[in-house]
């Protein structure tokens, strides 16, 4: 008997593995999860993690977009720039970090108040990614590049002291 349900469990094993390659990379009805992500990465398309962040951008705990940046994929950039308007301090942070992966300037101003934001863990990404999308070299060091930035014919007015999160820099 015991030798049956360890062959019955091997066979749903290999069965879901089975059916993660078949449908790699296909829109799947598996809703986005982080757990997912984890262990079938594969089982969850782009444009579901898409769909995710166009109903609710913080679900999964702000996640998304951290997911397709890392999948160097540019499936959300539409919703990315509508959340760069967000209030809420963690989802325009995170949509900024996404569209400067993705080497979009809209992201620029959003980067440099980054470096304002309590989520001073970030900053060695924000820098690599200003410098990557501006040329310069001001560090992390925000007073510079906003003074930079003040100068940029096409720039936009920015509240560079709102949604910085709990303890604001």
């Amino acid at each position: 008997m015991k030798k049956a349900a360890i062959i019955g469990v091997i066979s749903l094993c290999a069965a879901g593995i089975m059916t993660a390659v078949l449908l790699r990379g296909r829109n799947t009805v598996l809703p986005p999860s982080s757990w997912g992500e984890t262990f079938a990465p594969d089982l969850i398309s782009d444009e579901a993690w898409r769909e995710s962040i166009a109903k609710d951008p913080s679900a999964h705990g702000y996640s998304g977009y951290s997911i397709l940046k890392d999948r160097n994929s540019d499936a959300a950039i539409p919703e990315g720039l509508r959340d760069l308007k967000s209030k809420d301090a963690y989802v325009w942070l995170n949509a900024a970090l996404y569209l400067g992966s993705r080497k979009r300037p809209e992201a620029v101003p959003y980067l440099i108040k980054a470096l304002r934001h309590s989520a001073w863990r970030s900053d060695e990404e924000t820098v690599r990614l200003l410098q990557g999308l501006t040329g310069q070299t001001f560090g992390n060091e925000f007073k510079k590049w906003r003074d930079w930035y003040e100068t940029q014919q096409d720039r936009i007015e920015l509240d560079w002291d709102s949604s910085l999160g709990s303890s604001p820099r």
